[in-house]
């Protein structure tokens, strides 16, 4: 049973949670104003999104008249800069927009670490939600896995110096992104191109429904006291159960009520129209 006396902080999903698109869910973003103004609850924002670096999240979120700090904003670019570190990559061919790209370029500064494609020095590719997408990239991430990680063969017979694997990983598993024109294509289907072209899978998916992204929150709050809300099951639910927290899930977004119906897993803790109404619905 979803007990809102006890939670002491929220992880909020952004898109078709407290915005559609660029714009604010007007009762959602209220709720969320009132209730950190008056102490009652913290917030995380938490997103899959890529396509945009967390100083942009801020701003969004800041644009909506939510007060928010860098702490709060919780993304899947952390997760991959960790993981480059922990590696000691310094060679990435990385698939980004421009502005995510200068971000990561400069947080790894400090570590030597270089993005661009290079056949004979990349020693992972890394695939984020990039909206600037072109062909020659994903073409590109293609030829290197081909000429570092298939045996030579009629289909490949061009193959570099470098002998050694190429590692792959994406940000997120998301197949759409939520819009005020309906879902558009995300990360989900760059991975299926991918692996209809050549076989390219990923060694780590990023993102929800990882629950390394809420280490920083479950180091704060026990989980009872903290709950994720969003508008996706296969990820948002996902993380809210893998890191055994309640999930409150909203309609704002991509889920149905049929969608529910349908769904094999165990039910959310709690379902709403939009995420204000938790007010009137939890115990």
């Amino acid at each position: 049973m979803f007990d809102l006396k006890k939670k002491k902080g929220f992880v909020c999903d952004l898109d078709g949670t407290l915005f559609m698109g660029p714009n604010p869910i007007p009762s959602a973003v209220k709720f969320v104003i009132d209730s950190t103004n008056s102490g009652r609850f913290r917030f995380f924002y938490l997103t899959n999104n890529t396509s945009k670096c967390p100083s942009e999240y801020m701003k969004k979120i800041a644009g909506a008249s939510i007060p928010v700090v860098p702490e709060q904003i919780l993304t899947p670019l952390i997760t991959l800069e960790s993981y480059i570190r922990e590696k000691g990559y310094r060679s990435v061919y990385l698939i980004a927009t421009e502005k995510v790209k200068a971000h990561l370029a400069e947080r790894l500064a400090d570590a030597g670490v270089t993005l661009d494609y290079d056949p004979e020095r990349n020693e992972l590719i890394a695939l984020t939600y990039d909206k600037e997408l072109t062909y020659d990239k994903l073409a590109r991430a293609t030829e290197l896995w081909n000429m570092r990680n298939e045996p030579p063969g009629p289909m490949c017979p061009i193959r570099t110096k470098n002998r050694t694997p190429v590692d792959f990983v994406a940000t997120h598993p998301d197949n759409c992104c939520p819009s005020e024109c309906g879902p558009i294509p995300d990360v989900g289907g760059m991975l299926k191109l991918l692996e209809t072209t050549n076989g390219m899978k990923p060694s780590h998916v990023f993102g929800k429904p990882s629950p390394t992204l809420l280490s920083p929150v479950l180091a704060e709050f026990a989980p009872e006291e903290i709950a994720v809300v969003g508008d996706r099951l296969y990820t948002d639910k996902a993380i809210a159960d893998n890191a055994h927290v309640d999930f409150v899930c909203v309609l704002s977004g991509e889920t149905t009520r049929e969608d529910l119906a349908r769904y094999p897993g165990s039910p959310p803790s709690i379902v709403v129209e939009t995420f204000d109404k938790v007010e009137s619905s939890g115990k």
